[in-house]
Formats: structure tokens, C-alpha cells, sequence
């Protein structure tokens, strides 16, 4: 006897329960690898800056001029403000006319040791007014140093007199008046840098790792498309979302608006299969396969599938040829005889 047909004599008297109650249920299958898809993910992302700070001043003073406003664009060092520095300005001349009286007294101290040292050699004068005299030089010395250090800090004060613009950017607000008088720490500007963006989107850890496999990363807002890297994925997993957060870098020169609201695209590499073929069965999701066939009649298998998500493509791990039942595949339970039609 052939080999099928003793297969199907032994699969028709295995089912021979099933025929007593009815016919087989007709079923369609596909292969697996007419099903697969290459499917695009995506997820809701913005446009950040890696700066957009709070410019102040560092000294008290009358702002004198301002040379930029809101929506101006500057460069790295350029002039953004000038606060009243007269003040500053007399306290160095004070400073170094200071200096120059302890030099003085410095060299009247020092040439009064050299006079006394022979003296204090032949008994002269007493030992102990040579040392007054000695340490009226290390003193006359010391405050030279403390001169030295007041010019250099009304020095530092000058320099802060003009305020100037720490990295290119955006002015997006000026938040002081000319003639306003201001102190240390007052809020002068807002500036945005505006050559060092990044993508933020939050994922699932398994997306995220998906995503930095990807090839092809977009961002999408509307008619736009801009290409993406991944630059770093943060290693801590939000106990609300239970997401992370990925920055991913633009291409150099990009000109973009911060705060730009839209999608992160990208391609999972590894075919799926359409949510259309994932059914539910009891507390899992899975796909009804066609099992045993022979000469057209089968058994029906529930495969759970335990990475599905409702609604959602799923990757998996099956033999391309394997049979998917498709039509009435809501009907049939595992372990349904099937005709294959």
C-alpha cells in the first residue's frame, strides 16, 4: 500500500469521533511566507535643544545698551549688552595706585633690613626690633599680593561689563529694559542653540532596541522628513510608562523649529505577520495553523504567540512553509478536524 494511503487510513481512524458528529470544517491556508510583512513602526517625537538658557549678569550695574532682540540670530561671542562700568573702572585705579604704595613701601623696608643686619651683628640694636624690622618686609610683600589680587578682580568685573553670547543661537526673549539696573544674577536674555538639536521619543524597551537596529530612521511632522541616528539610549526605564527615553541625532546644518511635534518612522527588520492573522484564544493570542495534513484533511493547531500585542504585527519564529489557516480561522478550535480547500 502506498505510504499516503495508509497515513490517511491512519488519520481517518484517529478522527472517526470527529466525522460522526458532522463534517470537517473547510478551511483556506497560506504559507508563512506569503503572509510576512515588513512592517514600519512609529512613535510620537519632538524636536529639543540641547541648550536653551537663561542668560544673566554677574555684576551690579545699569544696562547701558542692548544690542540684540527677540528673534535675533547671533554667534558665539557676540555682543548682547553693556552695563555702566565706571564704578569698576575707578575701583582699578584705586587698586593700582595702592599697588604702587605697597611697592614703595617694600623698597623701604627691604633697604632698612639691609642697614640693620650690620648693626644687629655688632650688638648695636637688639635682636628682636631687627625682627619687627624683618617682618615689616614679609608684610610690606604679602600686601602687594593682596593688590595684585584686587586689580585682578576688578579686572574680572570689567570683562563682565559686556555681556556676550556663550554658544550660536536664538535670542527668544529679551527680558530686560535699557537703563534697567541690575544686579548679580538678573535675568537678561533667553537664548536657544540653535546648531545642536536632537530627537526625543520615549519607547518600550523592546522598540528601543528594535529601533537602534533599524536602518532607516525618519522624523515626520507633516510635509517634512529629516534622517536620524540613534545617539544614546538612557538607561533608566520610566516606572509610570515603563518606557525609556532615546535621543537621536540630525544631520549637520538641519533647519528645523525647536519644540517641533511629530512621529519617529522606522522599520522593523524582521518580517511579521499581519495583526489580521492573530487571534485571540481564552488569555493569549496566537494563529491557528493546519497540522497533519493528508490528502487534504488536517487538524487544527492554536500556536500562542506570547510577544503579541492586540492590533499589533508579531514577529515569528516558524518555518516559512508552515500553513496559517485563514479563512474561518475565528471558527476553528485546536484540534478541529479541517478540510483544506
Amino acid at each position: 500500500m502506498p505510504l499516503n494511503g495508509f497515513l490517511s487510513i491512519l488519520l481517518l481512524a484517529s478522527t472517526s469521533n470527529a466525522f460522526a458528529k458532522g463534517d470537517p470544517l473547510t478551511v483556506s491556508t497560506k504559507a508563512l511566507s506569503d503572509l510576512l510583512i515588513s512592517s514600519t513602526l512609529s512613535a510620537p517625537a519632538s524636536i529639543i535643544s540641547l541648550n536653551h538658557s537663561v542668560i544673566s549678569a554677574e555684576i551690579t550695574g545699569r544696562a547701558l545698551s542692548l544690542e540684540v532682540e527677540t528673534g535675533d540670530i547671533v554667534k558665539k561671542g557676540q555682543k548682547l549688552a553693556s552695563l555702566d562700568c565706571r564704578s569698576y573702572s575707578l575701583a582699578r585705579k584705586q587698586a593700582n595706585a595702592a599697588l604702587k604704595v605697597a611697592k614703595t613701601q617694600v623698597n623701604y623696608s627691604r633697604k632698612q633690613l639691609t642697614r640693620n643686619q650690620n648693626l644687629v651683628k655688632k650688638g648695636i640694636i637688639p635682636r628682636d626690633a631687627f625682627e619687627k624690622i624683618e617682618a615689616g618686609l614679609l608684610t610690606a610683600r604679602a600686601d602687594i599680593n593682596l593688590k595684585k589680587a584686587s586689580i585682578e578682580t576688578t579686572d574680572l568685573a570689567i570683562s563682565r561689563c559686556q555681556i556676550n553670547a556663550p554658544f550660536t543661537g536664538q535670542i527668544t526673549k529679551r527680558l530686560v529694559q535699557q537703563g534697567q539696573l541690575v544686579t548679580a544674577g538678573t535675568p537678561l536674555f533667553r537664548l536657544m542653540q540653535t546648531d545642536s538639536m536632537e530627537i526625543k521619543v520615549k519607547l518600550s524597551p523592546n522598540d528601543a532596541l528594535k529601533l537602534k537596529k533599524s536602518p532607516l530612521l525618519e522624523f515626520v511632522a507633516g510635509d517634512t522628513k529629516i534622517k536620524a541616528t540613534v545617539r544614546s539610549i538612557i538607561q533608566t526605564i520610566d516606572e509610570t510608562t515603563r518606557t525609556q527615553e532615546v535621543r537621536l541625532s540630525l544631520p549637520k546644518n538641519t533647519q528645523v523649529a525647536t519644540g517641533l511635534s511629530g512621529r519617529l518612522e522606522w522599520n522593523d527588520q524582521k518580517p511579521q505577520l499581519p495583526a489580521e492573522y492573530i487571534i485571540r484564544r481564552g488569555n493569549q493570542l496566537g494563529i491557528m495553523l493546519a497540522n497533519d495534513i493528508v490528502e487534504g484533511i488536517g487538524k487544527a493547531k492554536f500556536h500562542p504567540l506570547p510577544k503579541a500585542q492586540e492590533g499589533q504585527p508579531s514577529a515569528i519564529d516558524l518555518p516559512k512553509n508552515t500553513s496559517i489557516i485563514t479563512l474561518n480561522r475565528y471558527r476553528i478550535k485546536d484540534g478541529d478536524v479541517i478540510k483544506i480547500q
